[in-house]
């Protein structure tokens, strides 16, 4: 496997960087501090496993985020292998939560899954590439720190995957166990826990035998307790008896006052009900003749009136006929006049109607139809006839003379019918002259329907005007005559306009002799009433005196407060006897014999007073054996002591628990790490003591391996690493390093990346090494990063260089 070509677009302070590696030679990376050269390290091997970023830095490989502030983060690195060429694109952007960036795989210009190209590194992570692959001034500064055992752990373990994390993890381990148990220790936690059992135990020991003297003594308290209980007993029970008979006696003083009460007790008959309601009534009794003395008053109050009520309800019910007949003349003087308007409007329009106005339409008829009735043409009917046969008789003259006399004479016939004719015209004309100037109309020239309609309606109009004036003669002599009458009742003279004021004030005056008249009636009725409710209220009060035994309502009110005085009595005798209701049969014996009952309570108080004696001294006794009781080891402290061991065996069983774990974890992992050096160490070793003397100019011949490292010289001398120097200890470490990249060549075959690792090695140290990397580089690709100028031009032709 070869990296081809490096693509950065942005990381750390580069950007927009591309390196093309095609030599097959050592490649050489050269620039100046600050360059980018352990930036370029950092790339590769970032893009190759994942940014570090937050908490997932590396041990020597901080954040490269972009100085600029710029996106995206990361690039590209082209790898050839197996004839194909992979692409590993890592990007990561503002946001990406991964923190590792995103991985993109391609093969020859197509994404594949990312197992396709890590199954041939065997899938190793960016630890074991940075311990294995990479020689940079932090890894060697890191190896200068370890102890010279750490040192030869290292080494013996380098064939293992991931030796250093699990040293370290072998090395926790131990350390936890330390601070859990130690052979002589007294702080670890097992120790301690050990020495507190024994303390715990003995204390137990201790306890048990004072356990048995507090044994004698619970069994002292338990008789005393005993005694106690039974004299407490006693002393309760007759507590009790004391308190009841003081109870009594309290009683007692109830009971002779009772006694005295009910002697003074006597009985009264009345009912309250009976009284509330009979008060109720003298009540009423005293409102009702109030009322009646009221309407008395009202009555005399009243005055007869002369005043004629039956005239003036007449006048009044006339009133709506007044107002008609009033209302009727209003309309017929209107109607009057708009028919003497109709009649002057038809009269203009139709002037021959006023000579027709005192005619009767038959007669007009019959002297129209006699004008119309003659001829109504003034053209000749026989002219045509006489100039025709003038002229045929001048033809048949000469034809027949017969012929023509007789034409002659019809002539003449003619002629004589044509005069008449004519004279029957002149006396047509002089008749419809005469007709015109009687009448007012020619009825050639008018039409005689329209005139006959026309004179009917003018007499229909005629008509109505005389109608009218009948009717408003008639109206006014109603409203006459009602004014006449209205004003001889109300003894004033009246015209037509005060009528309507006249009849307001007779209508207010009715209506207050109405208002009067109810009033009379109805205070007469109500006397009428009062009197009978009075009267029944009488009987009813007499009724309830006669059941209460009373003659009048004074004394009624006497019963009732002797009444209340007695009820006073009774409640204060039912309030006593609630004191002594079960216990009336004692208090009755009690009385018999005050006494003996005294003589009684006398003794229970002596009784009492003795118990209260014997308790007192039975707490004393108890509370002397609860303090000897106090000074041994009672069943609860043995348990809670029993407890306490069972504690901190559990504790002890824990702890050694996890004593024993690591025990065993750092056991396992050192024989973990035995098993996987076990393969490639021995050829391992082999390669190394080559390098190494090669590196040294062969003044150092074998690397010796025991609890100690060792090398020898090239006088057989067994000399200890910690006698050497710097630059030679470094070159142990490249000889082991290189020794175990060039055996898992077969398996993981990457850049082998060298970042300034030669500052501490003079020249012929230097030149030694390149020596090594050339013989190397035939089967590894070695990449050098340098500041040093010479050793670039030395190592290669092709130098890749960084410009600031």
């Amino acid at each position: 496997m070869k990296l081809t070509k490096i693509k950065i677009i942005h990381f750390g302070k580069l950007s927009n960087l591309t390196f093309s590696l095609p030599s097959k030679e050592i490649d050489v990376f050269f620039g100046e501090n600050e360059a980018g050269k352990s930036t370029t390290v950092a790339f590769i091997k970032q893009i190759l496993f994942g940014f570090y970023l937050r908490s997932n830095k590396a041990p020597f490989f901080e954040e490269y985020e972009p100085l600029a502030a710029v996106s995206p983060m990361g690039g590209s690195l082209f790898f050839e292998l197996g004839g194909s060429e992979f692409e590993l694109e890592r990007l990561w952007t503002k946001g990406d939560k991964s923190k590792k960036g995103t991985l993109t795989v391609k093969k020859d210009g197509h994404i594949v899954p990312e197992s396709l190209f890590f199954d041939n590194i065997q899938n190793i992570d960016g630890s074991f590439y940075a311990d294995s692959f990479i020689f940079n001034q932090d890894t060697l500064a890191q190896i200068m720190k370890l102890t010279e055992n750490d040192l030869v752990e290292q080494i013996y373990y380098l064939g293992a995957a991931k030796s250093t994390e699990f040293l370290s993890l072998r090395d926790k381990f131990d350390k936890e166990a330390g601070t859990l148990f130690k052979k002589l220790g007294k702080k670890p936690e097992v120790n301690q826990l050990l020495n507190k059992r024994t303390d715990e135990l003995a204390d137990l020991s201790q306890k048990q035998v004072e356990f048995s003297d507090y044994k004698v003594l619970e069994d002292d308290l338990n008789k005393q307790r005993t005694e106690y209980l039974k004299v407490q007993s006693e002393y309760k029970e007759n507590n009790e008896k004391l308190i009841a008979a003081k109870d009594l006696e309290q009683k007692l003083a109830s009971y002779k006052k009772y006694q005295a009460l009910k002697k003074e007790f006597k009985e009264v008959n009345f009912s309250e009900k009976d009284f509330d309601l009979c008060q109720s009534l003298v009540v009423e009794r005293k409102n009702l003749l109030a009322s009646l003395e009221e309407s008395n008053s009202q009555l005399k109050s009243l005055q007869e009136s002369d005043f004629d009520q039956k005239q003036a309800e007449k006048l009044l019910l006339e009133r709506s006929s007044f107002v008609e007949w009033k209302n009727q003349l209003e309309n017929k003087k209107y109607e009057l006049d708009k028919k003497k308007k109709q009649r002057e409007q038809l009269v203009a329009l139709y002037p021959f109607l006023k000579k027709l106005e005192q005619l009767d339409a038959n007669e007009l008829q019959r002297a129209t139809q006699k004008i119309s009735s003659k001829g109504n043409s003034n053209k000749s009917q026989f002219m045509p006839w006489i100039i025709g046969l003038v002229v045929m008789g001048a033809f048949s003259w000469m034809i027949s003379p017969i012929l023509t006399l007789l034409l002659f004479i019809l002539v003449g016939y003619l002629g004589i019918k044509e005069a008449k004719r004519k004279a029957s015209i002149r006396e047509d004309k002089a008749n419809l002259a005469s007709f015109v100037n009687k009448y007012g109309f020619d009825p050639n020239k008018q039409n005689f329907n329209l005139v006959i309609e026309k004179l009917n309606q003018l007499k229909e109009i005629e008509l109505d005007i005389n109608n009218f004036r009948s009717d408003i003669e008639n109206l006014q002599s109603k409203l006459q005559n009602y004014t006449v009458n209205l004003g001889r009742y109300l003894q004033q003279s009246l015209s037509l306009e005060d009528v309507n004021e006249a009849l307001n004030n007779l209508e207010l005056t009715l209506r207050q002799q109405n208002v009067l008249v109810a009033n009379k009636a109805s205070l007469i009725a109500n006397i009428e009433s009062l009197k009978n409710k009075l009267e029944v209220i009488n009987n009813q009060i007499n009724d309830f005196f006669l059941n209460a035994k009373v003659k009048t309502w004074d004394e009624y009110l006497k019963l009732r407060e002797a009444y209340f005085i007695n009820q006073e009595q009774e409640n204060r005798l039912n309030a006593l006897s609630e004191n002594f209701k079960e216990d009336q049969e004692k208090l009755h014996e009690i009385l018999l014999d005050e006494n003996k009952w005294q003589q009684e309570i006398a003794d229970l108080k002596k009784q009492n007073h003795q118990l209260e004696v014997d308790l007192t001294k039975l707490n004393q006794n108890t509370a002397e054996i609860k303090v000897k009781m106090e000074n041994f080891a009672n069943s609860d402290e043995i348990e809670r002591q029993k407890q306490e061991i069972e504690t901190t065996n559990t504790q002890l069983n824990t702890a050694t628990s996890k004593y024993l774990a690591y025990v065993l974890a750092s056991q396992i992992i050192t024989r973990a790490l035995d098993i996987a050096s076990g393969e490639r160490l021995p050829k391992m070793l082999v390669a190394s003591q080559e390098y190494f003397t090669l590196l040294t100019n062969g003044n150092y011949q074998a690397i010796n391996f025991g609890k100690t490292i060792k090398v020898t010289d090239r006088n057989s001398k067994k000399i200890e690493i910690k006698y050497l120097s710097r630059a030679t200890k470094e070159q142990l470490y490249f000889a082991l390093k290189l020794s175990f990249a060039k055996q898992i060549q077969d398996e993981i075959n990457l850049p082998i990346l060298i970042d300034d690792s030669f500052v501490n090695f003079d020249h012929g140290r230097t030149e030694n090494i390149m020596k090594l990397l050339e013989q190397l580089s035939q089967e590894n690709q070695i990449i050098i990063f340098t500041a040093r100028k010479a050793l670039a031009d030395a190592l290669t032709k092709h130098v890749l260089t960084f410009e600031r």
